[in-house]
């Protein structure tokens, strides 16, 4: 599909339809914003082994420093003693975390924290469901969230995943269309105020949140 921009001769532009978004400013679909469907199983499984990229040192100094997120989910959750006291209460899940841990170059699973949450009830429920904070409120927040193995989000997070990655491709795909049209290699074929640098850094911006994620290859 091409853009209804007119070049000088008045033959249609071939650029992408979506270069216009690109050129000014659009950021990628916020993954978040959008309701989470009801599609919780209520076992209660992510309540009790719940993890982060963040070691536990270092969200004692985020809450420390008064960032709300770690003070939250430290209010919320409350460390195992062990991995394998966490591995005792949920196995399943402990080990798809530290087995997905191991490919990962920024994170050591030997070093990982388990927490299970205060307020989880024996059967599964959340005790301060009404009350809960934001982390909770919108878990999985995205895609990429590591659920429990038969997690009734499954199917809606690999929706969610692909999404993305479409979105990513597409930005990347801007940026070469730009680079090919651009008459000095400098600036927006469309608009010499812009540079392609400022593009490649909006896109790299975008891209570079997901690159723990293996956004370099979609």
């Amino acid at each position: 599909m091409t853009s209804p921009h007119s070049q000088a001769n008045g033959a249609e532009s071939p650029l992408p339809s979506t270069m216009d978004a690109m050129a000014y400013g659009a950021a990628l679909p916020d993954m978040t914003c959008e309701p989470l469907p009801d599609l919780c199983h209520k076992c209660g499984r992510c309540c009790k082994s719940a993890t982060t990229y963040a070691s536990h040192e270092e969200l004692l100094k985020l809450a420390d420093n008064g960032e709300k997120e770690a003070i939250d989910f430290l209010t919320i959750f409350q460390p195992f003693e062990s991995q394998e006291a966490a591995r005792a209460a949920v196995p399943d899940q402990v080990d798809q975390v530290l087995k997905e841990a191991a490919l990962q170059d920024n994170l050591t699973p030997e070093n990982m924290t388990f927490y299970h949450c205060r307020y989880v009830t024996p059967e599964g429920i959340c005790g301060i469901y009404d009350q809960r904070p934001r982390c909770c409120r919108e878990a999985p927040a995205h895609g990429w969230s590591m659920m429990p193995p038969g997690c009734g989000f499954e199917g809606w997070q690999f929706q969610k995943r692909e999404e993305q990655k479409a979105s990513i491709r597409n930005l990347k795909t801007i940026v070469h269309t730009l680079e090919t049209l651009s008459p000095d290699g400098i600036h927006h074929p469309a608009d010499p105020s812009r540079t392609l640098d400022d593009i490649r850094a909006k896109v790299e911006k975008n891209i570079g949140a997901f690159r723990r994620f293996g956004s370099d290859h979609w």
